[in-house]
């Protein structure tokens, strides 16, 4: 946060320059493992498209697609690996309504939200993530 802040105010100068395939390509298969091992995919995939200056909108249905991708891939491992059972499939699918709900909300709260409120608490909701796996691996 401090970084943002120090950029944002001119302290700090940084020189833009364009992430190319390798960088895109990186953050995919950062994403995609760390939600495999602790489903914190999330803040690699953020950073990212961060990085990338993307729309509220575009950063939404970008995590949409990326994430759908992601876990459609994962559940082959899952049902390897025996945690994905008759048990939690069945809890998944009682649960699909209350996601479709949540879904709903999610694009109405979208579209009342700023791009400068989304990415203000995209960035605080990051930190936080961030310090709360650090904190989780050390202790």
């Amino acid at each position: 946060m401090v970084f943002q802040l120090a950029r944002r105010t001119g302290l700090l100068k940084l020189q833009q320059r364009e992430l190319g395939a390798k960088s895109g390509l990186f953050a995919g298969i950062s994403a995609g493992f760390t939600s495999f091992v602790s489903n914190a995919g999330g803040p690699p995939a953020a950073v990212y498209l961060l990085l990338k200056g993307v729309t509220k909108t575009e950063f939404q249905a970008t995590n949409v697609i990326v994430f759908w991708v992601v876990n459609l891939v994962k559940f082959i491992p899952f049902l390897a690996l025996g945690l994905a059972t008759r048990q939690t499939i069945t809890a998944d699918l009682m649960l699909a309504p209350v996601a479709l709900v949540g879904a709903w909300l999610g694009i109405k709260a979208h579209n009342a939200v700023s791009e400068n409120v989304f990415f203000g608490l995209t960035y605080v909701v990051l930190v936080v993530t961030g310090s709360k796996l650090i904190w989780d691996a050390l202790i």
